[in-house]
């Protein structure tokens, strides 16, 4: 726990530094948008590719299997709780609901699997992102409009993200492995991945009224669900998938993937959608404060079930 506890700190460090680079407009909302298209188009897809250059094991196969399949049942929670809680006729009900749907797997979730158990863990963590990309494009889309179609369903599945994990698999089933000369810069652009992500978090808050945001009660009532209330119900669940035979590092790493906080491709959404993305920013920025103290925490308490933390 210490190791994952002193990891968050790192990273809320560079975090810290990203939002006074925003506060002193060295880097502007412009230019953090130009950073977020490079992570997202770039840095984190050749992350989740070269994870998968690896020899070929049934070990690693049979991993894979587990992580998808518990990854979706964690969605299922995060998909059936927010309907439950969130009432049907609030005002701005669609961002509310995939705020708490939808957590920060990637831009928290993948640094921090990373830094605890480096590209190892990554590889079993893009299972769940894929889970995440697929739902996003589905019903996240079908939350803020309240329509989708199969045709730009199927367009908007093919990012880079869903690519880097379609061609990875392959490599990864078909022992295709890259030379030294091309393999190494790509790995090399990955391993930027934590700390760009990290300062375009930090960027991000910066942006948003903090101070507001914390003397808004609802804030912390969403934080509480996001953060605390379906993470314990999916540890629940993955403990008692851990008498199927579940390794304990995959059921951390989808753990931690259901614990990061909102994430912020609801704010996008909401900006492209028509949403209400004032709403979305502060549930973001909320989440993301508050998951410094929640990560460690709902980490610590499924410890105590036997589970074993880190790598």
């Amino acid at each position: 726990m210490t190791v994952i506890i002193n990891k968050i700190a790192v990273m809320f460090i560079m975090m810290a530094i990203g939002f006074l680079l925003g506060k002193l407009k060295i880097v502007t909302s412009d230019g953090n948008r130009v950073l977020s298209n490079v992570s997202l188009l770039l840095v984190s897809p050749l992350l989740t590719f070269v994870s998968y250059q690896r020899e070929y094991s049934s070990a690693i196969a049979e991993k894979l299997l587990w992580a998808l399949g518990l990854s979706v049942l964690a969605y299922i929670v995060q998909i059936g709780f927010p309907f439950l809680v969130t009432p049907r006729k609030r005002e701005g009900r669609a961002v509310e609901r995939m705020s708490l749907i939808f957590s920060n797997c990637g831009y928290i979730g993948i640094p921090l699997v990373q830094s605890v158990f480096g590209n190892d863990g990554v590889i079993f963590l893009t299972m769940n992102i894929a889970v995440f990309y697929v739902l996003t494009w589905t019903l996240g889309v079908s939350l803020m409009t309240g329509k989708t179609s199969l045709k730009d369903t199927l367009k908007n599945l093919c990012t880079p993200a869903v690519f880097a994990v379609v061609l990875g698999l392959l490599f990864f089933f078909f022992r295709i492995k890259l030379p030294a000369v091309i393999f190494e810069p790509l790995n090399s652009i990955g391993e930027m991945n934590t700390p760009l992500a990290m300062l375009i978090a930090g960027a991000t808050l910066s942006g948003t009224d903090i101070v507001k945001c914390l003397k808004n009660g609802r804030m912390y009532l969403l934080s509480a669900y996001r953060l605390f209330a379906m993470p314990l119900i999916c540890a629940a669940l993955l403990f008692a998938m851990s008498f199927l035979g579940a390794d304990h590092s995959i059921l951390t790493i989808v753990l931690i993937a259901a614990s990061c906080p909102s994430a912020v491709i609801t704010t996008m959404f909401a900006h492209r959608f028509g949403g209400d993305s004032v709403l979305a920013s502060e549930i973001f920025a909320v989440s993301t404060i508050l998951s410094g103290l929640t990560i460690p925490l709902v980490l610590w308490l499924f410890s105590l079930t036997g589970i074993s933390i880190g790598a």
